[in-house]
């Protein structure tokens, strides 16, 4: 029971501080790159939340959460505890398969989240879209070197990278840099019953272990949504996602849901899960296909992991496990990421990667 006391206790804490605004440590000096860029994260950082490694063959690109604490709309580039405390989370499984590159953004707040629900923050979200491409546009600039590239985001961060790739990726030359695109808990839309046609023209939804260049979305619950769901349903205003991907809506499309353990399977599948730190196994799922389109999930109850139906659906039930999009089958993801690395190197191994 360690593991539920500790796990629910930090995460559950943190999520707290971010809604009532106030910080859980001091703030840390930010990080300065070969641009103009502020960098959380950067191959061979100092104190690096993301592992600082810089041996592997290809990168990763990773945009935080909704994570700042601070009281404007927007945030400053402060490299804050609680953005540290989600790339740690977060990204820091992945070193070691990719070199992670994570810059800070002008993201949209918790406050500002709470003030302004729906599409009166899309304002806030074009600001934070507007600060998060200018480091992309950095990191390609000075740092990719034609290196591949995994795209990691979670809720805020794959809504920027959604709209990231519509504009600046799909169906240009960039395209051929992407590795894969992991970008939980943001409502990736794709044409009834396809691959793509929706969010992305050319760029797929992943059906298979061994594909490179294709998308991984999904969003978790722990039971059926209920009815004011804010996942797995083509929203009606696209504009809750900011004004800047000029994103599809409407009952035309569906939201994407890939598990990330099997791309492309529908069976409920077993997943290998990193849960505050921990490896752990025992829960299990699968994508929806009837209603709300989410990662159903199962299990656990076990060897002191918490059951699937425990874990908190913070701040509501209508955002499922959202906290746990990311981590319900890290390692899987983490492993999916070295299996997709190879296949992008062996594609372009005579292009001097």
């Amino acid at each position: 029971m360690v593991l539920v006391r500790t796990g629910l206790r930090l995460l559950c804490g943190v999520f707290a501080a971010l809604l009532v605004g106030t910080g859980v440590a001091a703030a840390v000096p930010a990080v300065d790159g070969g641009g103009s860029t502020v960098w959380l994260c950067r191959p061979g950082g100092s104190d690096d939340p993301c592992g600082g490694g810089t041996g592997a063959p290809i990168d990763c690109f990773y945009v935080y959460p909704t994570a700042s604490t601070q009281a404007a709309a927007n945030s400053d580039l402060t490299v804050e505890p609680e953005e540290r405390f989600a790339a740690a989370e977060q990204a820091a499984p992945f070193d070691g398969q990719c070199n992670i590159w994570a810059p800070m953004y002008r993201q949209s707040t918790a406050a500002g989240l709470l003030t302004s629900p729906g599409a009166k923050r899309a304002g806030a979200l074009d600001i934070a879209y507007d600060s998060f491409e200018a480091a992309w546009e950095d990191y390609l600039a000075h740092d990719n070197h034609g290196r591949g590239v995994v795209l990691i985001g979670h809720s805020q961060g794959s809504m920027m990278l959604r709209a990231l790739i519509r504009n600046r990726i799909d169906g240009t030359p960039l395209q051929q840099l992407l590795v894969s695109a992991i970008i939980p808990g943001a409502n990736v839309l794709v044409a009834a019953g396809k691959t793509t046609g929706g969010d992305f023209a050319s760029v797929p939804a992943c059906t298979g272990r061994e594909q490179a260049g294709c998308v991984l979305a999904w969003s978790t619950f722990a039971e059926n949504p209920p009815p004011d769901t804010n996942f797995g349903v083509s929203p009606d205003d696209p504009a809750v996602y900011g004004t800047r991907g000029h994103f599809p809506s409407g009952p035309d499309y569906e939201v994407l849901c890939t598990d990330p353990a099997a791309p492309g399977s529908a069976a409920d599948t077993p997943f290998r899960s990193i849960i505050y730190g921990r490896k752990v196994s025992g829960y299990h799922g699968y994508c929806t296909t009837d209603g709300p389109r989410v990662l159903l999930v199962d299990g656990g109850g076990v060897g002191g992991v918490p059951p699937a139906a425990s874990l908190p659906t913070v701040p509501a039930a209508n955002w499922g496990l959202h906290l746990f999009d990311m981590n319900i089958a890290q390692q899987d993801l983490v492993d999916l990421v070295g299996v997709q690395g190879r296949v992008w190197l062996s594609r372009h191994s005579g292009e001097g990667h």
